[in-house]
């Protein structure tokens, strides 16, 4: 009888199921057949050794349970939350239900430490002769596996100046043979007013990319309002030591016309460029090599395969000079007597163990604990909890590689030798850090298929299973699956080894062959004594759903009499393609340009348009207020009055998967057939899902119709309004006569608690309110039409305009000041500029001036329904990948 398991160790008693077993069947287990009772999921736990109540369950010879129940061998392993995830994604094979035999090991409160830990370094031998082809950046700097020139945005304010500058010279920048990529550089960090509590990683994070050593140069991009200066930038480079002496670095302030800003941004970049083309490739010693290594998508198998494999290939590197960086602190949570096993002294063990216990109360903090970090995909397919994740993911460090250094994140590795830095489990926060840091070439394992790449530093994707890596083989790049069907463990570790020389030395990995790239720092948190926070921390807040003002209240307000023209039919349908989570948020926009594309070319295009909502949520991130944040966001713009069909696009991996959203919904009690759904993983990588989308979109069409049949309604139903400058005098005055009209005609209002119209007397006065508290959460749907006031963490207008966009308004009113906001990804953003002249008009879509405020009032009335008509475009127009960012509430923290 073949076995259908594996140990990872020989003395466990929990053994993973190395293809499905079902219900009823016999196996073998130390010679005796067994019946197994229970279908065990393919990288699901099955006993294999009689575990009597209270002992442990052991996974590589570690604890990781403790039974609740005698376990016989062949009984299927289950805790409570696997008892949840199966019984919603697989009822039928768990009809009867599944009993839960063991309790977690609490590994955020226990902490084991090896008893007698071997004191070392790792031995050296940087004369071997081995290398590769890289860039030489100076002594300091060392060598770049790159040579890219990254228009780096400081803040979140500059992304799309940053995008628009990149698009224009894209053409200029392939034509150059020794210049690898123009490569934008944007996050969502900065952008709001308030204290920021990562700032100093934030400036660490930037500092470091410029002097990462794949970055031929590099131009910082600011908002003239940045709460994060060129002055603090050039400090931080400055404390990085001669560093930035060795890089080409510039710095550019945007001006009030995007347009200028985008030229001038362009001409100062194109020298740059022509610079960097004179840079060629030399012969780099393996001491050149500087790794981060990562885990992503990880199922039971990573352990077994994958991080042993990339700890073995690692440990060849370091012997010949190389350096590496291990990283994500709550993802060796209960591996820590692995990892300290071998350590260069007893500080860095100590300094590793603040840095464990650090994180841990910074959890604790925000109600949240490391079991947060295991995602709905780790669970699936096997990782019952963070200590099973843990074990198998300090795999990464082989058990004859020493722990040599600890650094905080984003701090530079100064000396060679095998580092760990601080960084939450969450992909592209951890991997920033690690960029930040020096690392020029990304070593990423993966169960599931994680398509994640930095944008400058090349990622290897090394997949666990063959069945894995022939599904998404377009996607990843090195298959550890051929160990399970009985390949030499040294000689699959030496082809790891040749083919980081090889993408080292320029060959392409499959993320930079499918233009995937992403950048996610480490995300702002809040802190006990923020506004708003003794609410937070208490019990939740309530909200009434009842407007400060009722809608129609025309007799009351007296607003100018006329409603604009009567209803058009000239805007286009919406198809919006909705990223389940981070990963899939890029390739989303690449599939809906990919469809407009199509639709122009049927012409289609004047009545359907396809948009994508990237953003930065639903991996890595804690559950509770953030989770419900989220999931509140995402169906907000899933059922949107504006959109005609939603297309859930999930990765694969994530808490927040096409299920979880089927839940979600069935929950709130709308059915779930009316949306498309579509999964990159499930599908065969992004080649394969982008044909199942787009003949999702044309089969809509197609069933829908070219023409519309829907009259809108005057004014638009919702409005969310916005202020960018001090609302004082004639733009209080104006806002209010808006307010009042829109009122009258029935519309609501929707503004952020954190909107300055909110501390105006002009405002608050001219519409008789005088207590001034939410009654939306956060995304949280206009049920009774008037005013409005929506919960909200954050003075970020992306964050903002995301949170009033779910609350149903269609459109979005701003009164912006000197300079235009960047206007949301799907709604329309029309914006009220302070200022008046030739200029300005080319800027905004009305300016406050000296008009009388009825006359503008009414101007903007007429406009809002111009713009729900189709009749008038606002003057900013959307990008995509910018005005899409979900908040993560008052006390959600990155895991």
């Amino acid at each position: 009888m073949t076995p259908k398991f594996l140990l990872p160790d020989a003395g466990d008693n929990a053994a993973i199921a190395t293809e499905r077993i079902e219900a009823g069947e016999r196996i073998d287990i130390d010679g005796r057949p067994v019946t197994v009772r229970t279908v065990v999921p393919k990288g699901h736990r099955l006993c294999v050794k009689r575990i009597t109540s209270g002992d442990h369950l052991m996974s590589w010879g570690y604890p990781f349970g403790y039974a609740t129940a005698q376990i016989e061998p062949g009984d299927y392993l289950c805790n409570e939350r696997m008892k949840d995830v199966l019984t919603m994604r697989n009822p039928e094979d768990y009809a009867t239900g599944l009993s839960v035999n063991f309790l977690d090991r609490d590994t955020t409160q226990e902490q084991a430490l090896p008893e007698n830990p071997v004191l070392t370094n790792n031995p050296r031998h940087p004369d071997s002769g081995r290398g590769f082809m890289g860039y030489r950046r100076g002594p300091g700097r060392g060598w770049g596996t790159r040579n890219d020139v990254a228009i780096i945005g400081v803040t979140s304010r500059a992304r799309s100046l940053v995008l628009a500058a990149t698009e224009e010279l894209q053409e200029y920048s392939h034509g150059l043979a020794n210049v690898d990529a123009l490569t934008p550089v944007v996050h969502t960090e900065g952008g709001s007013s308030t204290l920021m509590h990562n700032k100093h990683l934030l400036l660490r994070t930037l500092a470091g990319f410029a002097v990462n050593p794949n970055v031929g140069a590099a131009v910082f991009v600011n908002d003239p309002d940045s709460p994060v200066s060129n002055v603090e930038l050039l400090q931080q480079l400055t404390s990085l030591g001669g560093l930035h002496l060795e890089s080409t670095i510039r710095y550019f302030v945007a001006d009030a016309d995007f347009e200028d800003s985008v030229s001038s941004l362009a001409a100062l970049v194109r020298p740059l460029l022509a610079a960097a083309d004179k840079c060629t490739r030399e012969r780099a010693p393996l001491e050149g090599l500087k790794l981060g290594l990562q885990c992503g998508g990880s199922d039971a198998f990573s352990g077994v395969t994958a991080n042993p494999l990339l700890g073995t290939a690692v440990q060849e590197l370091l012997d010949g000079g190389a350096t590496a960086n291990l990283a994500e602190t709550d993802e060796l949570i209960g591996a820590e007597e692995h990892v300290l096993a071998r350590v260069a002294d007893e500080n860095v063990a100590e300094r590793f163990l603040e840095k464990q216990n650090a994180f841990k109360k910074y959890a604790q903090r925000h109600g949240q604990t490391a079991e947060g970090n295991v995602s709905g995909g780790n669970l699936y397919r096997g990782l019952y909890n963070i200590t099973l994740k843990s074990l198998g993911a300090g795999r990464k460090k082989d058990p004859d590689t020493a722990l040599e250094h600890v650094i905080g994140y984003g701090e530079p590795m100064s000396a060679p030798g095998y580092y760990f830095m601080d960084s939450p489990g969450n992909d592209l926060e951890s991997i920033a850090g690690q960029v930040a840091s020096g690392a020029n070439l990304i070593l990423f394992t993966t169960g599931n298929g994680s398509i994640t790449n930095f944008p400058f530093v090349p990622t290897i994707k090394i997949v666990t299973t063959n069945e894995r890596f022939q599904l998404l083989e377009t996607d990843m790049d090195f298959n550890a699956g051929t160990l399970l069907e009985g390949a030499d463990f040294a000689d699959v570790a030496h082809e790891l080894v040749e083919l980081t020389c090889r993408v080292a030395s320029g060959e392409k990995s499959k993320g930079e062959y499918t233009g995937q790239s992403q950048v996610q720092i480490w995300r702002d948190w809040r802190q006990a004594g923020d506004p708003g926070s003794d609410e937070a921390t208490g019990p939740s807040r309530t909200f009434s759903g009842e407007p400060l003002v009722p809608a129609d209240v025309a007799g009351t307000l007296q607003p100018a009499d006329a409603v604009g023209s009567p209803p058009g039919d000239h805007r286009r349908r919406i198809i919006e393609i909705l990223p389940s989570s981070l990963c899939s948020g890029q390739v989303a926009e690449q599939i809906a340009a990919r469809v407009n594309d199509s639709l122009r070319t049927l012409g289609l295009s004047d009545s359907w348009e396809v948009i994508a909502l990237p953003h930065t949520e639903g991996c890595g991130v804690s559950g509770g207020d953030a989770e419900e944040v989220y999931t509140r966001t995402m169906l907000g713009y899933a059922m949107h009055p504006a959109v005609d069909h939603t297309i859930f696009l999930e990765h694969g991996c994530e808490k927040t998967h096409n299920d979880y959203f089927k839940d979600s919904l069935r929950t709130r009690g709308v059915e779930t057939s009316g949306f498309g759904w579509a999964g990159i993983q499930r599908s065969g990588g992004i080649t394969a899902v982008t044909g199942i989308v787009d003949e999702l979109v044309h089969e809509h069409i197609r069933a829908r119709g070219a023409g519309s049949d829907e009259p809108t309604k005057p004014a638009g139903r919702i409005i969310g309004l916005a202020t960018a400058v001090d609302p004082a005098g004639q733009t209080a005055r104006t806002a209010v006569d808006v307010v009042r009209r829109l009122l009258a005609l029935g519309t609501s209002v929707v503004i952020s608690e954190t909107d300055q119209l909110l501390s105006s007397k002009d405002f608050l006065e001219g519409l008789t309110v005088h207590d001034v508290h939410p009654t939306l959460p956060y995304a949280g749907a206009v049920q009774d039409p008037g005013l409005h006031v929506m919960e909200c963490s954050s003075s970020d207008w992306l964050e903002v305009s995301t949170g009033l966009g779910a609350t149903g308004a269609e459109t979005l009113l701003v009164f912006a000041g000197t300079h235009p906001v960047q206007p949301h990804r799907m709604l329309p953003v029309l914006q009220i500029g302070t200022t008046s002249g030739e200029s300005t008009e080319k800027k905004f879509d009305f300016t406050v001036g000296s008009a009388d405020t009825s006359d503008t009032a009414s101007a903007i009335i007429d406009r809002i329904e111009d713009v729900n008509r189709g009749d008038y475009a606002p003057v900013v127009k959307p990008r995509p990948n910018v005005g899409f960012q979900i908040s993560r509430g008052f006390w959600g923290v990155s895991l």
